[in-house]
């Protein structure tokens, strides 16, 4: 029992204080990076739960006795037999919690789908009437409107939305940029890492880093887009098209240049530095998985300070 308490406690720790960690380094490095780690924490806190949990379901708590064992033999006076009436009881309350949660995460999961679907219709009608030019990753389809404005949808019909007035108020360097940008939505399935983190925020939004994910993740896919269409246009004509787009209010499931938070963005855009691509993807995969491991090695060191602590205390076997 011992084991599995320490991978719980490992991930409640990650889990109400991680967050303060992850949004250290927001501005600091490239929020690739921000958004890779901060959906690597959230899937391994999930697992080292996860695992605590099966842990103590499992008959004789599966292999955790022999893992304890290798890593120090004093652990044996601490094990489940001192208060085996615990274990029945601990365990039905980890089923019951991973009952609520999977239930909160369908429905969550088919609202979002739903709501999706709805805003997704009118859309593909009008790609079938009007028969837009494909640019890219994804078809282009213009509309009649006054306000100048682009936004992206993603999943498997994915398609980019712009107004002709867009067209009319932005030089020819802007509204490459904000297609740039909106292409880079898509090319980094952004949509679908928001409808991720918004779905495990609604199922579980008692744990501060599921809870505040969606807000973080929205902000950190604007500056990764801007980053990827300031390396294809230049910092100025992103710059330049961030002023002149006013925010606007996306629809759901959509993500537009001009989604808010402009003030961080433009800020953002003069630190914004150019990694080579190798060094960009060996960094995030280093982050990557220290950021899954963060919780199972802190229920180590839970372990590791407990053997330190109580070892000492425990009677000796001569």
């Amino acid at each position: 029992m011992i084991l599995a308490t320490a991978l719980l406690l490992g991930g409640v720790v990650i889990g109400w204080w991680g967050p303060r960690a992850l949004h250290s380094l927001s501005g600091v490095v490239d929020p690739a990076i921000v958004i890779v780690c901060w959906l690597a924490a959230m899937v391994g806190t999930g697992v080292t739960v996860l695992a605590g949990g099966l842990l103590l379901v499992l008959p004789g708590h599966g292999p955790a006795g022999t893992i304890t064992q290798a890593m120090h033999h004093c652990w044996a006076a601490l094990g489940h037999s001192h208060l085996p009436q615990l274990d029945p009881a601990v365990a039905a309350l980890s089923l019951a919690v991973a009952a609520v949660v999977l239930v909160r995460m369908a429905a969550s999961t088919a609202r979002t789908a739903r709501r999706q679907d709805a805003v997704r219709r009118p859309h593909l009608e009008a790609l079938r009437i009007l028969r837009p030019s494909r640019d890219g990753v994804a078809p282009m389809l213009w509309i009649e409107h006054d306000r100048p404005m682009a936004y992206s949808l993603g999943g498997r019909d994915a398609l980019i939305v712009a107004t002709r007035s867009l067209a009319d108020r932005l030089s020819p360097d802007e509204l490459r940029a904000v297609l740039a940008h909106e292409h880079a939505h898509l090319h980094g399935r952004h949509h679908q890492v928001i409808a991720i983190a918004e779905t495990v925020a609604k199922a579980l939004g008692f744990v501060p880093l599921m809870r505040l994910a969606p807000g973080v993740l929205r902000l950190q896919v604007e500056l990764a887009a801007d980053r990827a269409a300031v390396r294809e246009c230049g910092r100025g004509a992103v710059r330049s098209a961030l002023l002149t787009l006013t925010a606007q209010s996306t629809l759901p499931g959509a993500l537009a240049m001009a989604g808010g938070e402009t003030a961080a963005r433009l800020r953002h855009l003069e630190r914004t530095d150019t990694w080579p691509r190798a060094v960009r993807h060996f960094v995030t995969g280093v982050a990557a998985v220290l950021a899954v491991a963060l919780p199972t090695l802190t229920a180590f060191a839970l372990l590791g300070a407990l053997s330190v602590l109580v070892c000492p205390l425990l009677p000796s076997a001569g």
